[in-house]
């Protein structure tokens, strides 16, 4: 099976299939940018102006990583996620320097954490279910939940985050087909953009700026206010106490 180099927030892909998002650096098999599919209104997103500006600004919470819809991500969450991605990566065997992410680890982690709950209250919201037999499929069509597992670590996902990302994803394909995707790759992506749009329209997220400055086209990058993208360590981030800034 095909496997992820790179972190391309898969629910926001241009593939319904994870085989098919490999990624050499900043791009993936779907053509777009891997960072762009996350807010596809300029091109396209997986893997993010108008409404998609509110998913990187605006008022957040103290103590708050992320705001998503109504949904509170703290930091104190964040840090246990990052913590558990750490030691998931450990029980694999899998060095943290070569996962190759494109943002930090937490601010991978953040982002696949807001991907997830982006789609599936966007789900709750339009009465789309998910079974767990339906993601089990996902996991047994990949080789098994073994094999699976290390995909989702590759990318950032916490293993005690993956069968809700995957419902994410489901719940995103469902929306999709919904939205008139085809089997051809440019209907899929026409539905892709429709689903993500409304997703940004009625499940708006905000990014606390302490985790760094979240752009719809590129996600997090440099700020001189805050330093770079990835100006904390990851080590900091994961120590760090509820509320501290961390990476980015």
């Amino acid at each position: 099976m095909g496997t992820w180099s790179r972190p391309c927030s898969w629910s926001r892909c241009g593939y319904s299939d994870p085989r098919n998002c490999q990624h050499t650096r900043g791009r993936c098999r779907s053509g777009g940018s891997s960072v762009k599919s996350y807010r596809v209104r300029v091109a396209v997103a997986l893997a993010a102006a108008g409404i998609a500006v509110t998913a990187c600004g605006g008022p957040v919470q103290a103590g708050s990583a992320a705001i998503v819809g109504k949904e509170r991500i703290t930091s104190s969450e964040l840090n246990d996620e990052v913590r558990a991605l750490r030691a998931d990566l450990a029980a694999n065997k899998i060095p943290e320097d070569q996962l190759q992410l494109s943002f930090s680890l937490p601010q991978t982690v953040l982002l696949n954490m807001t991907t997830s709950r982006q789609f599936r209250e966007l789900g709750r919201n339009k009465g789309i279910t998910v079974t767990d037999r339906e993601v089990d499929d996902v996991a047994t069509a990949q080789g098994g939940w073994d094999q699976f597992n290390k995909v989702l670590l590759a990318n950032g996902i916490p293993l005690d985050e993956g069968r809700d990302f995957i419902r994410a994803v489901v719940i995103r394909n469902k929306l999709a087909q919904g939205s008139g995707a085809g089997q051809d790759q440019a209907s899929q992506q026409a539905a892709l953009q429709k689903v993500i749009q409304e997703a940004d329209s009625t499940v708006p997220v905000k990014y606390s700026p302490r985790y760094g400055k979240f752009d719809p086209q590129q996600g997090f990058v440099a700020d001189d206010r805050f330093g770079s993208a990835g100006g904390a360590t990851a080590g900091e981030a994961a120590a760090g106490a509820a509320g501290a800034p961390q990476a980015g």
